[in-house]
């Protein structure tokens, strides 16, 4: 599909027969926009968090990461992922689009929170017990409430409040 890609670069002059030629359908579509979203957005959350030894250094950076990209006055308000997910039945979906939101999100989330902050818990700088999968559904649901309220006009000003006020659950 990346080779496709290139089209997104001036989609206002691709006409509706053109990107079907070159799509195939919306659904293709779909998945081409999810795909170039994953390679130019979500890369650099992970940037984020793997750039900071301290762990709630880098998941302040990572959260800032995720905030600047849905209040970017340059993309639409909001996330990609979160944004369909809110606006479409799922379950009327095709199976390949449901498959790549959730590959989006278990790439882009859950994985790279869940490695970071288990070896966080490995190398002792988390305190023993700690239950890892909820602290990722937790910064997960942050992140997803963040995109909704950024969609409304909420700023990255007030987004790094909430997420200095998130970031208590972990030590210092």
């Amino acid at each position: 599909m990346t080779d496709h890609i290139d089209v997104f670069d001036d989609i206002t002059s691709v006409n509706k027969p053109s990107m079907y030629a070159t799509f195939g359908n919306k659904e293709q579509l779909y998945l081409a926009a999810l795909e170039r979203y994953r390679e130019q957005q979500l890369i650099k959350h992970a940037q984020a968090l793997a750039g900071e030894p301290d762990p709630k250094k880098a998941m302040r950076a990572f959260l800032r990461s995720v905030a600047e990209m849905l209040t970017a006055p340059e993309l639409p308000g909001g996330c990609m992922v979160v944004n369909s997910a809110v606006a479409c039945d799922i379950a009327a979906l095709p199976a390949s689009v449901v498959a790549a939101i959730s590959t989006t999100v278990n790439q882009s989330t859950f994985a790279l929170l869940k490695a970071r902050l288990q070896a966080e818990l490995e190398q002792r700088h988390l305190p023993k017990g700690t239950n890892i999968d909820q602290l990722v559904d937790y910064f997960t649901a942050l992140m997803s409430g963040m995109a909704v309220i950024a969609k409304i006009g909420i700023d990255k000003e007030r987004l790094f409040g909430t997420i200095e006020v998130a970031l208590s659950v972990l030590p210092d």
